[in-house]
Formats: structure tokens, sequence, C-alpha cells
């Protein structure tokens, strides 16, 4: 027995932590080695002394506080200390135990303790209350909605900075499930995102809308699982990020882009496109339809006498009147001026088509022969004003017909009820339609122009914000044996519609990666790059990539001065893998630049992931931009969102110096145009550019 307690004790005296005993007065009866050291005295001196003997004051006064603790109580105790140690130059943070010993009749005689040095720990957990404290600080300043959910959406915790971003007050919302809160759409787009997350890792991208005490609020979903707590399911980090601002963007150009801002009508760009599409419907369903052009008789009379005010006002009864006379799936659309148009739809259905397209003429002009009551002047004058109006009307159901064309024959039969002393209705000529045997005709002429070559690049030079030219615009031209030069407007839209864009577009990729070559040899021109006009139907064709890295490598031309031109309608079908054919030419060095940008319907949110190098302001809106408001608006708006994206923006159709005045104004940098320069041939151009390099500088 002796010698286990000796062998205990030998192990005791060794421990690499202060161990002791004191007595009820605060002496030492016991020290073990690595206490003795501690405090930098032999045993023989440990031993009989007290705390203030041994330490500095203050930490002797705190030890003899907690002896007397545990004597008088009667109970262990446990605080922290900083102690120094030996060979630690820093204070160590220690926890330190005490135990009351007792005697036989268990009255306490004195103290048991040891201190464990826990300034790891100690430090550990303060790093991870600073981590907690920068994470709910970032937390606390993030500007969107941050949600904890489970897998079936119950929310359990949430941040806002503010709670009107919530779909309901928190206490309505909390420990409920999204299905419960939301509309079933919203809903079911959360649940997606959160089963994504589950299945994936994260989720990312998905929109939904809010209904709020303030409006409607648009947010993007970005979902990601938290880690796992045993014995509690799963729960994912949701943070919604707002939209709101930039789906207000999108609506703003899109209204801007397809709508009357006077009336509220649809625009002729709009019209055209929804003729487009009922023309399409037809070509797959057999459907009949009517387009009726309608024109406010002497309207100039009006604005002369009594003031665009009047006038304006007359466009906007007119417009309220004309949506009343047609029904539910037909389109009244403002073309501009004093002129409207009326597309009626599915007409098949209708056992007498022509008397039906009648009835709806009588009642369009019954409706706007009726008396209006404008306002004018600064006094509030009220006239009563009676005008007349002028129809013309085509149908379509048969072949070719195109939504030009068919505008075209509405507004021929307009003017001959016009001629025929206004007030009138008349319908279009089936006999005038020479066009469709001048486009046979076309077809024809372009399939032997690509077999013998009878085209021909011209180059329009674009500029820089400086007044230096930074590349050109590869433009086709056709050498036609009759009828002379023909520009792209001519025939570009039948080499679409016949799908002989596909051996033309290569043509002109070849011959411009040919000419890049040759530029990037020659000092005055090797800066030059060169923007080439891809369509969405070569762009689409299998292999287009394939067929561009040939041709880059067969060439020699630099990748990086190579521009590929795409419309927004590249969106329209099989849009990710567009992308996916962008992302891969990129990497080959090409940019892209989105041509006539604004014009048509591809989602903005889309946009964000284009590996887009330039947007490119259709010239529809520079044409009037500084007379019409909303082109302007529409321009700065364009400008302001490549910025935001980090894309340039160029724009094209550039013409009077007033245009690049307020392009310039409004953070334009790059031009293309008129003013700069005509598209010329090769050798025109090469020596434009090297005997004026400089153009037209803005104010």
């Amino acid at each position: 027995m002796k010698e286990d307690n000796a062998r205990l004790r030998e192990a005791i005296d060794r421990l690499s932590v202060p161990i002791y005993m004191k007595d009820v007065d605060g002496r030492y009866v016991y020290a073990n080695d690595f206490a003795c050291e501690l405090v930098g005295r032999p045993r023989s001196e440990v031993v009989t002394a007290n705390d203030h003997e041994l330490f500095p004051p203050e930490l002797a006064d705190v030890q003899r506080a907690n002896d007397l603790r545990v004597i008088e109580g009667g109970e262990p105790i446990a605080s922290e200390v900083y102690l120094r140690f030996p060979h630690s130059p820093e204070l160590r943070c220690c926890l330190s135990f005490k135990q009351p010993l007792f005697d036989a009749h268990g009255d306490v005689e004195g103290v048991a303790g040891l201190t464990i040095d826990i300034t790891e720990r100690k430090r550990q957990e303060e790093e991870l209350v600073a981590l907690k404290d920068d994470f709910a600080a970032i937390i606390q300043a993030l500007p969107d909605p941050m949600f904890e959910l489970d897998i079936n959406g119950c929310c359990y915790a949430y941040h806002t900075p503010d709670d009107s971003l919530l779909p309901a007050a928190p206490s309505v919302f909390m420990g409920r499930a999204v299905s419960e809160v939301l509309p079933p759409e919203e809903a079911r787009i959360v649940l997606d995102a959160l089963r994504e997350a589950a299945e994936k890792g994260r989720s990312s991208g998905k929109v939904f809308k809010v209904e709020t005490p303030h409006g409607t609020r648009w947010f993007e979903l970005s979902v990601a699982p938290m880690a796992k707590v045993e014995g509690r399911p799963q729960r994912f980090s949701v943070l919604s990020r707002e939209l709101t601002a930039r789906r207000q963007m999108e609506q703003q150009i899109h209204d801007l882009a397809f709508f009357d801002p006077l009336t509220r009508l649809p625009n002729r760009r709009l019209m055209l496109d929804r003729l487009e599409h009922a023309l399409a419907g037809h070509a797959h369903l057999d459907n009949h339809g009517a387009v009726l052009l309608i024109d406010l008789d002497h309207f100039k009379e009006l604005n002369d006498t009594h003031g665009h005010a009047a006038g304006d006002q007359l466009l906007v009864k007119a417009a309220e009147r004309l949506r009343g006379c047609i029904r539910q799936g037909d389109t009244a659309a403002r073309l501009g001026g004093d002129e409207f148009v009326v597309l009626l739809e599915n007409l098949d259905g209708i056992f007498d088509r022509l008397g039906h397209i009648n009835m709806v003429a009588d009642r369009i002009s019954q409706e706007l022969s009726r008396p209006f009551h404008l306002s004018f002047g600064q006094n509030g004058e009220t006239i009563l004003y009676q005008c007349s109006v002028s129809i013309g009307i085509t149908s379509f159901g048969g072949p070719d017909a195109t939504a030009t064309d068919l505008l075209r024959q509405a507004d021929t039969a307009m003017y001959q009820a016009k001629s025929a002393g206004r007030n009138a209705v008349r319908f279009f000529d089936p006999e005038m339609q020479a066009a469709v045997t001048e486009r046979a005709n076309l077809h024809a002429d372009l399939r032997d122009a690509i077999r013998s070559g009878q085209f021909e690049l011209y180059y329009q030079v674009q500029t820089t914000f400086d007044g230096l030219s930074s590349g050109a615009e590869a433009l086709l031209r056709w050498w036609h044996p009759t009828r002379g030069l023909l520009s792209p407007g001519a025939f570009i839209q039948l080499a679409e519609e016949t799908g002989l864009i596909v051996p033309l577009g290569h043509w002109v990729l070849e011959t411009a990666c040919k000419q890049l070559a040759s530029w990037a040899g020659r000092p005055e021109t090797s800066g030059l790059v060169l923007s080439v006009n891809v369509s969405a139907r070569q762009f689409q064709q299998p292999g287009f990539t394939e067929e561009v890295a040939e041709l880059l490598q067969r060439t020699g031309a630099p990748a990086n001065r190579l521009k590929i031109e795409l419309t927004e309608s590249v969106l329209l079908e099989h849009a990710e893998e567009a992308i996916r054919n962008m992302e891969r030419l990129c990497s080959l060095g090409i940019g892209f630049s989105l041509d006539d940008f604004g014009t048509g319907y591809s989602s903005l949110a889309y946009l964000k992931r284009l590996p887009l190098t330039q947007l490119k302001i259709d010239q529809s809106f520079v044409r009037h931009v500084t007379t019409d408001p909303s082109d302007a608006t529409i321009v700065r708006t364009i400008l302001a969102l490549g910025d935001s994206l980090g894309l340039s923006v160029i724009a094209e159709g550039v013409e009077t110096e007033d245009q690049l005045a307020l392009l310039a104004q409004s953070g334009c940098k790059d031009y293309q145009g008129y003013l700069f320069g005509h598209p010329l041939p090769l050798r025109e151009f090469e020596a434009s550019v090297i005997a004026n390099p400089s153009a037209p500088q803005p104010n």
C-alpha cells in the first residue's frame, strides 16, 4: 500500500499541471514539481508559505478569496485566472479547480487544487465569437431579406433591412411554411429552389414576385444548405435579392420601345411583331385575318387651328374609342401622327369574313365620327370637334404575305379612300400584288449571285469618343446584273426566309477573316476591329463554332480583332445553346456585340449571362434622339444599363452634330454613322482610314 501511494505521489509530482494542497489558513502543505516551477521556488520554500508570499498581491487576493469560498461553502469551484508559466513570456489563461478537504469529523481542513492551461481554447472561443460577430455584421449589412427554411419551406429565422420587403408581418411568417404565406405559384418557385439546393448543393437564378403592402416586389433566390445539426432536419439559407428596380427598368425599356407614350396603344414596332406572329400562325393553322389602316381626316387643320394640345387630346380619345370597337385578342395600335391600325385575327371561324371586316370598319367609322369634347388654351376653353376617318383594308390568308406587304397594301387602300373624298372605306385590290412575282424573281437571282460571286463587302468606319478610327462594320453589297448595286435591305430578308443566308453568311465571314489577316500585317490597319453581322439562323447552325475556328486558323486572322454582331432574336429559341456557343467563341478571343439593342423581346435576365463586350443602340432610337424625348430616354437607359454591366455601348446611325453632342453628353463613347463616313469599298475605306485616322469629335 505504501509503495502504491509512493508511486502515485511520484506521478503527481511529475504531472505538467500545477497541483497543490493548502490548510485552512491558506498555507501550502503540498505542491508538485510544476507548481513549484511556476512560482520559481523550491518545494521547501513553497510548503508553509501562503499566496501573498508567492504571487503578486492582486492574484494572491483572488486566490485567497476563492480558497475561502471553498472552505466556507464546502463545495468545489472552478474559476479563470491568468498565470505566467515557466518559459512563457505571456500570461496564460488557466482554469483553476479547487476542492475542499475534510477531516474525519467532516469538517473542512484544507483545499486541494489544480490549474489547467486553457489559453488556446480561450483564443479559439474568442475567434469563434469574433467570426460570429463578423457574420452578424455582414447579415445586418445585407440590403436584401435572408431566411432560414427547411426543405418544406417552414421559416425558422429571418433577417430583413425593412419589414416591408416581407410577404407578411414577421409574427405571421415565422414558423409557417411558404405555401401558407405566398400564393401557390410563388410558393412553388421557392420550394423548387429548396429541392434543387438539396440535390445539387446550391440553387440560384429563380425569380418570383411578392405582393407587399407597398406594392409588388421582385426577388431572385440564392439557396444553399446550412451545416447539419444532429437531431435537426436539414435547413437552408435563402437569400432573396431584390430585383424590383431592374424589373422596373426592364418594363420601362419595353414600354418605351413597344408602346406609344401618348395613347398607350402598341406602336408600329409592336404592331409589326404581332402581325408577324399572326402570319406565322396562319402558316401553321390556316388562320385568316385583316389589317385596317385608319387616318383621321383633316387632323393637321385641328393642330394648326387649336394647337397640339387639342390634337393630342383627340388622339387619346380616339384611341379609347378604338379599343372599344374590337374584340379581345384583336389589336389596335398607333403607327404615328394621326394614323392608327387595327389587326383582326382568327377570322377563319367566322362564316362571312368579309361581312365581319366591313362591320368592324363601319363601327370604327361611326365611333370616331361622333363629336369629341376637347379642351385647349390656358383658360381651358372647350370645343365640340367632329372628324371623319379614311380606312384602308387588306386581308391575309394567302401565300407569301409579309407584315410589311400588308401594311403597304392597307396604306395604298387608305390613300384610295382619301382620293375618293375622305370619310370612306376601301379594300386593297389583289391585282396590285405584283410584289409576289418580284419576290420569286429575286429569289432566283439570289441563288445565281451566290454561285457566281456577285457580292462585295463595304466597310463603314467606327470611331471612339476621342475621334479615332477603332474599326469598321462589314456591310454586304450585291452587284446585281440588271439592278446595279443593292444594299442588304433589298435581299437579306429573302435570304433569311429561304435559308440562303447560311452560305451567304459563310462567304461574309470568310472574306472578313481574310481581310483581318491582311490588315494585321500593316501597321496603319493592324489595330482595326472588324464587326460582322451573323443572323440567328446562321448562328444556330450545327458546327457554326467549329466553322469560325477553322476560318481563323486557315486565314491567320487575329481572333481578338473579330467582333460578331448578333440581334436579340438569337435568344428567342435555344437560348441556352446560343449562350454556350458564344462562350466557346469567346474562349478563342472573339468579341460579341448585341445589335439593335432594345428592339427585341429577350429578357434582361439573359443579358447578364451573355458573354458580351458591347451593346449597339439601334439607329431607330438615334434618328430622333434630339427631337423625341422617348427615344432620348431609351438611349440614356441603354447607356446606363451598359455601364452597370461593364459593357461598351456604340450608337449606330449618327448623322448630325446635334445627335453626336447629345449622345456624348449622355455618356456614349463609340459611334458609327454617315457623320463619320459612308460604307465604302475596301480600297476607298483603307485610303480614308490611312489619310484621315481622326473623325469628328463631340463638342
